[in-house]
């Protein structure tokens, strides 16, 4: 089957393209105005380039989506509202995700009692699965790890105002010791998700998990915090090839 595969970010947006047994991908960047038409107008391009016709689509933004809908993005305001319904395409099957709810598809195994998918960029994110099923919650809304609350020496600030890739811009940090801090912040959080839900395998993805001054302070807060007996029994991975997992992702939730 054909399929077209779209990660957009609060930076970039990535389209994947499986026709003819093969395999292509193209880059492009993008700002906080990109915006529907936009999206519409590239995917429009690539269907006549790449001959797509009664096609998969999958499209993972980041941001809270609901039945397919996008109902909240704080990076890219201009896809808020965005489903199936105002897409111009000739495909046949439309998914639009949550992005690390999709990639999470990619790395999840029947076999693991609990994986934890968390994904560090400019905002941060969270998805869950039980026994290889993905776990929304009632409303669709579980992994909000970015909005927990921490207090600092400085005062009360959401995860992603501490250590995600917006905050670290923002406050212009560049020294290992404060990108360290932002890692350990995570950590922290992370150390309060090993005791709720116990799990199996935390899989880290993003650019900030590259960064070994981020990482390396993320997996130590973690095991400083988390009770001896969860932490002994969790495996945590950085994801390889990270760039590309949520677009795997999808791919595979548009083949079941």
């Amino acid at each position: 089957m054909q399929t077209l595969t779209i990660d957009i970010s609060g930076s970039k947006a990535l389209f994947e393209i499986t026709t003819q047994g093969r395999v292509e991908q193209y880059k492009i960047a993008i700002t906080d105005a990109f915006n529907i038409n936009n999206l519409n107008s590239q995917i429009a391009d690539l269907e006549q380039d790449y001959g797509l016709e009664d096609y998969g689509l999958g499209i993972a933004v980041p941001g809270l989506v609901q039945s397919q809908q996008l109902v909240s993005c704080q990076s890219l305001p201009g896809l808020k509202g965005l489903s199936a319904d105002d897409l111009y395409t000739g495909a046949k099957q439309v998914i639009i995700a949550n992005d690390s709810d999709a990639g999470l598809h990619a790395l999840m195994g029947s076999k693991q009692e609990c994986e934890l998918l968390v994904m560090c960029d400019m905002g941060i994110g969270m998805s869950i699965a039980i026994n290889g099923v993905p776990f929304t919650g009632a409303s669709a809304t579980a992994g909000e790890l970015g909005h927990c609350r921490i207090m600092t020496e400085f005062g009360e600030f959401s995860l992603e105002q501490l250590a995600s890739g917006a905050a670290i811009k923002r406050r212009n940090w560049t020294r290992s010791d404060d990108i360290a801090r932002a890692g350990s912040y995570i950590g922290q959080s992370l150390a309060w998700v090993v005791n709720l839900f116990n799990p199996s395998q935390i899989y880290l993805a993003g650019s900030l998990m590259n960064n070994p001054h981020y990482y390396q302070a993320c997996v130590a807060a973690i095991k400083e915090m988390a009770l001896p007996i969860p932490v002994a029994k969790v495996k945590i991975n950085r994801v390889d090839a990270y760039e590309t997992v949520v677009c795997r992702g999808l791919k595979a939730m548009l083949s079941k």
